[in-house]
């Protein structure tokens, strides 16, 4: 960011102001109780494993930290083969999730000591550990699902953190969160990305753009999809600041923020399509138009070098 700067912030502005009107004070957490930690460990497996009462992991120790959060760590029993240290969560009534089976109010996550490489499938790296830290909350009464923040980090300084907002997504019961969830809706987020340089690909993703392959490769692949996006969507000037991270490939260094915001709620089919499109080898421009429709996109990149965007 150039002398610029408060022209950015103008442009994030109106995102930044949507997440801030739609804030709630910040979730008082319980203090996690040894009982209530074990029954959503269970419930948990149980739901991810579709109800298999044999999984090991159902074995596993959970434990209570000193300050109130619920604790496994990889390597005890049930979980020799987990590639996690450790995983700890805590919830504003977790009864509703105990008792019956929907999100409780509010919940944070952490995961330390994921591995990179074991996330994208690739041969051993020199990639440090990640930690994975989320604070998710729901507003009942409105039907929002808000992500406060959710975070991938490492000891090397490299940072993705983002925050959002859902809406018309209803999670009082098994019904209504049923009902709801074909009309829930994207409605506007922040992406912080923080790169330092020092690792290529330092979250281990395995996407169709991929990080990874020669310098001119990996530009070219991020220069075709910047350009693919529709006008409507990408400001000419955040289209700049988009190609001057990817210009920056295969390792750039300094911090990229992108705000994002629907119009009308980025709604569930066009994300499912988006999906689906971009397994049969990416949206051509006309399909993009249709299913980012009323969605804006802008951009931010600040090199560490200090030079000009």
């Amino acid at each position: 960011m150039g002398p610029e700067g408060g022209i950015e912030m103008i442009r994030l502005w109106p995102v930044c102001a949507f997440l801030i009107a739609t804030a709630q004070p910040a979730a008082a957490f319980d203090r996690m109780l040894q009982g209530e930690c074990q029954q959503s460990w269970e419930r948990f497996n149980l739901l991810m494993n579709q109800g298999d009462t044999g999984d090991k992991r159902l074995t596993a120790p959970v434990s209570v930290t000193a300050d109130g959060w619920c604790e496994v760590r990889g390597g005890t029993r049930g979980l020799e083969n987990a590639q996690v240290d450790q995983a700890q969560w805590r919830a504003e009534d977790m009864g509703r999730f105990n008792r019956d089976g929907i999100p409780p109010l509010a919940v944070e996550v952490r995961i330390t000591g994921l591995d990179p490489d074991e996330m994208q499938g690739g041969a051993p790296t020199n990639r440090p550990a990640l930690t994975v830290e989320a604070t998710l909350r729901q507003v009942p009464d409105a039907g929002q699902v808000i992500v406060e923040r959710a975070a991938m980090f490492n000891d090397a300084g490299d940072i993705l953190a983002v925050s959002g907002v859902f809406e018309r997504l209803f999670l009082s019961s098994e019904s209504m969160m049923q009902v709801s969830a074909g009309s829930a809706a994207f409605k506007a987020g922040l992406v912080q990305l923080v790169l330092t340089g020092e690792h290529e690909n330092p979250f281990g993703f395995d996407v169709d753009v991929e990080m990874r392959g020669s310098a001119d490769a990996q530009q070219r692949a991020a220069f075709d999809l910047i350009s693919m996006l529709p006008a409507g969507v990408v400001s000419g000037a955040a289209r700049a600041e988009l190609s001057g991270f990817a210009g920056a490939l295969p390792k750039p260094v300094g911090q990229l923020e992108l705000s994002v915001f629907s119009e009308r709620g980025l709604g569930i089919m066009q994300i499912a399509m988006a999906s689906f499109l971009a397994a049969g080898g990416g949206p051509d421009a006309s399909e993009l138009d249709i299913l980012l429709d009323g969605l804006t996109v802008d951009a931010d990149w600040s090199p560490a070098t200090g030079g000009s965007d």
